[in-house]
């Protein structure tokens, strides 16, 4: 254990499919405030763990407890109030909306303000105004009356990424956050997680390695299921381990 409590705290994790154990007693710490990134090669089984860590994927066996409370049999909705939030790998956004309406949306629902049906989002000053800082948040702000469809996949990524901090999370679960995109919207995501470091811990997921590595305080390495590396971005650049099973006999660059 760490002198300070961590944030978040797995303990033993594990998931199984029929005979496929996908989380391996996984154990694992998040301090508060870092960025703490998780790697490993397709199918080593990073989304299964962070659907456990979110909610939306019970555990077989083991602990998750977030800033002193075991959540491991909590909903996803409990945990989201306590300030666990997770923006996903594949966009999830009301494409017909304005990107503006679909960060009100989400506001709304955070605030639990009762609007009638018949009664437009826009409307509401508060809603509209915190969508908008949200907007500007994720470098959006000009394309606010866009409709989401309309939108690059890169500003889909953004708006995504908006929706998820309109929960006012206190850890960020970011699967992929740039998943599909180009070199251009890539350094765009990562300007903006750098830009979130100050407000809130984040736990990345991301195939990007060398966006990782400029992000990351901690880096942790999946394979199979199994947390095989742990710990400073350098060290984990050096495991023997993680240099034969994820990044070739060349290690990285």
């Amino acid at each position: 254990m760490s002198a300070v409590e961590p944030l978040l705290e797995v303990r033993s994790l594990c998931k199984r499919f029929g005979g496929v154990l996908a989380t391996d007693s996984v154990s694992l710490e998040v301090a508060r405030g870092e960025i703490h990134a998780l790697i490993g090669p397709n199918g080593a089984g990073k989304t299964t763990l962070v659907s456990q860590l979110s909610g939306s994927l019970a555990p077989d066996e083991g602990l998750i407890r977030f800033d002193g409370h075991d959540v491991t049999r909590m909903p996803l909705h409990a945990r989201v109030r306590l300030g666990l939030a997770r923006s996903f790998q594949i966009t999830r956004l009301f494409r017909s909306f304005t990107a503006i309406d679909n960060l009100a949306i989400a506001v709304q629902a955070r605030s639990g303000s009762n609007l009638s049906f018949w009664r437009p989002v826009a409307r509401e000053t508060a809603l509209v105004d915190e969508a908008r800082a949200l907007l500007d948040q994720v470098g959006l702000g000009a394309r606010a009356e866009v409709p989401a469809a309309a939108l690059s996949h890169g500003e889909q990524r953004a708006l995504e990424l908006g929706l998820a901090l309109a929960t006012r999370p206190r850890l960020l679960l970011l699967d992929e956050p740039m998943a599909g995109t180009g070199p251009e919207d890539s350094a765009r995501i990562v300007a903006l997680i750098e830009r979130l470091r100050s407000q809130l811990t984040v736990l990345l997921i991301e195939h990007d390695v060398d966006a990782v590595f400029r992000l990351a305080d901690r880096v942790s390495v999946l394979v199979n299921g199994r947390l095989i590396a742990s710990g400073e971005p350098e060290a984990v650049r050096a495991h023997p381990e993680v240099i034969s099973a994820y990044l070739g006999d060349e290690g990285l660059a």
